[in-house]
């Protein structure tokens, strides 16, 4: 199967990353299926349509809603739009934010990942927020970015809400688009 414009995309590992183990125990950390906290947002690329820079067997990061299974008007449990068959979607480029091939991740066009800095704490009162608010660093950046003087490693602000929570390798990274890096930071000392 070749698709015309879209990816074939199967997810890894399943739809949803809603299990913990705890004490040799898996427990459901979700009670619906309408919370999109839960569904994976990581698929393996299974074709690709032809003049890609993403190819099979790349891993994708994508938008929560593509493998997510939501209850239609009559209550009846429906997947995505993008479901296609047999553990297969057929998922659109603008669905698509990052790829990665080898190991080393690669963002998709006008996209950014940013990760969020911890708050500076003032030692005479608690406070309760843990992170600085629209503020981070780029962690995975693009060219039209770097074209713009603003690279990975940069400490960035950016607009507000449009911090949009991914967890890749790891790490607690914000998906934005290039608009949203507002400005950056440069500490004097």
């Amino acid at each position: 199967m070749n698709p015309r414009y879209g990816y074939l995309i199967e997810p890894l590992g399943s739809e949803y990353n809603n299990t913990k183990n705890i004490a040799g125990v898996d427990l459901v950390v979700n009670t619906t299926i309408e919370d999109a906290a839960f569904v994976n947002r990581l698929g393996v690329v299974v074709a690709t349509p032809e003049n890609s820079d993403i190819k099979v067997d790349d891993i994708v990061v994508l938008h929560h809603n593509v493998f997510r299974t939501y209850l239609n008007m009559k209550g009846k449990k429906t997947k995505s739009n993008e479901f296609f068959r047999d553990d297969l979607y057929l998922v659109s480029p603008d669905r698509i934010f990052l790829y990665s091939r080898d190991g080393k991740w690669k963002t998709i066009e006008n996209y950014c990942f940013i990760k969020p800095v911890d708050k500076e704490q003032d030692k005479s009162y608690f406070q309760v927020e843990k992170l600085q608010e629209h503020t981070g660093v780029v962690y995975f950046g693009n060219k039209n970015l770097e074209s713009l003087g603003v690279f990975e490693g940069d400490r960035i602000g950016f607009t507000k809400n449009s911090e949009y929570e991914f967890e890749i390798d790891g790490q607690k990274l914000y998906r934005m688009q290039n608009q949203d890096v507002c400005l950056t930071i440069t500490t004097t000392e």
